[in-house]
């Protein structure tokens, strides 16, 4: 029997997880600045692993990445690792501060080491060096994924709030 944590995490992770999809299918490409665009897809996971914990967030992230994956074109699994991380290590430092810095500011690293684990995978398909990579795409993709996580979880924090 599954219980009513399970069953809310999955109509969480099919409702958001359904529309973060979508929302980077067909609303990201719409708001990219020249190459960069905001991964709706991770903002969903790390907030679903702030509330659901570490083995549901990499749950999360390894089953929207595959689908992501799936929807891009882009190789299979290239999106499923790096998210399956982000939302694993999201989840497990859920609680923690370091001197009042809230989970929220930790989401920047953990966008930050998606984006480093995306490209460090990409930069084998693609002709283009890691640093050339890291510094034209990862970290400007880090600054618009967080401003997104920003605006999104002040909208959702009554789904994604204990």
């Amino acid at each position: 029997m599954i219980n009513q944590e399970t069953k809310f995490f999955l109509v969480i992770m099919l409702f958001f997880g359904v529309g973060s999809l979508l929302a980077q299918a067909l609303l990201a490409p719409l708001i990219s600045v020249r190459l960069w665009e905001p991964d709706f897809v991770l903002v969903i996971v790390l907030l679903m692993a702030k509330r659901f914990g570490g083995i549901k967030g990499s749950s999360a992230g390894f089953f929207l990445g595959l689908l992501q994956d799936a929807i891009t074109g882009l190789p299979l699994g290239i999106s499923a690792m790096p998210k399956a991380i982000s939302g694993y290590l999201a989840g497990k430092f859920h609680g923690q501060t370091v001197k009042n810095i809230s989970l929220d500011l930790w989401f920047i690293i953990f966008i930050l080491i998606h984006e480093v684990v995306f490209y460090g995978l990409f930069q084998f398909k693609s002709e283009f060096s890691f640093q050339f990579l890291l510094f034209s795409r990862a970290l400007p993709n880090t600054i618009y994924t967080t401003i997104s996580l920003l605006i999104i979880s002040f909208f959702t924090r009554n789904y994604f709030s204990e």
